[in-house]
């Protein structure tokens, strides 16, 4: 992150024109840092930054208020129209939330996404894909990162784990594995063990070419963070299973 969170929402705010503020606040609605154009298009101008922090995490909670609706590329963001003006509510680490208020047009609204979860990388937007077939390692990352994911790859479980590990020991989550389940020496199942070990609350999307169901998935492993996805996929399925895995 580029500076700290202050210097984050400055880069959020000279990003898009339609932006007026953008702040990060913690699950009692503090304000932690935030950034403001001199002079606000929307109704910021009529309302204090706390008053907009706490009528964010009202919206936050309430989830369906204020015509709130979810974008489902692999967040639980909140776009809501209140008080004339537009509020993105964009869940960060550590039980953070950034807010960004403005008049944003519908058809730009995955772009300013897409550039919010650049400059605030999250562990919902963190990936590992494992597989040891390069042309669908490579064709996965591809996807992923166009939707603003930070992918990380891995051509065995072997290699996942280490990454996990090296991660631990930064104090770095992932969101989402993405994981073969035919690979040799360490097989899907094996590596799954030991992600739970290591990172209990990152999520695992299995992928098969093979026999298996979802419940004997399920039933092997035992965790209601496993999914399945099975090969040969689209993008579009690919998203939505990420996108469910993550929500779980």
């Amino acid at each position: 992150m580029p500076g700290g969170y202050d210097d984050a929402c400055k880069v959020v705010v000279d990003q898009h024109e339609s932006i007026d503020l953008a702040m990060v606040i913690d699950k009692f609605a503090n304000i932690l840092a935030k950034a403001s154009r001199e002079s606000p298009s929307s109704s910021i101008r009529k309302m204090s930054h706390e008053d907009i922090a706490k009528t964010a995490m009202r919206v936050n909670i309430a989830k369906g208020a204020f015509n709130a609706s979810k974008d489902k590329t692999g967040n639980s963001s909140i776009h809501a129209q209140y008080n004339a003006m537009d509020m993105v509510m964009y869940p960060l680490d550590n039980d953070l939330t950034l807010i960004v208020i403005g008049f944003i047009d519908p058809p730009i609204m995955s772009e300013v996404l897409n550039s919010i979860s650049q400059v605030f990388p999250t562990k919902t937007k963190r990936a590992i894909v494992v597989d040891d077939e390069p042309d669908i390692t490579t064709a996965i990352k591809e996807v992923l990162s166009k939707r603003g994911f930070e992918v990380t790859v891995c051509n065995s479980g072997r290699a996942c784990i280490r990454m996990l590990e090296k991660a631990k020991d930064e104090k770095i989550e992932y969101g989402i594995v993405v994981l073969d389940i035919r690979m040799p020496d360490m097989d899907g199942f094996d590596t799954f063990k030991e992600i739970r070990d290591i990172s209990p609350n990152t999520n695992v999307l299995f992928i098969t070419a093979f026999e298996y169901s979802e419940k004997d998935i399920l039933t092997k492993v035992s965790s209601p963070k496993a999914k399945l996805l099975r090969k040969p996929f689209s993008r579009a399925e690919l998203l939505q299973s990420i996108n469910d895995a993550i929500e779980n």
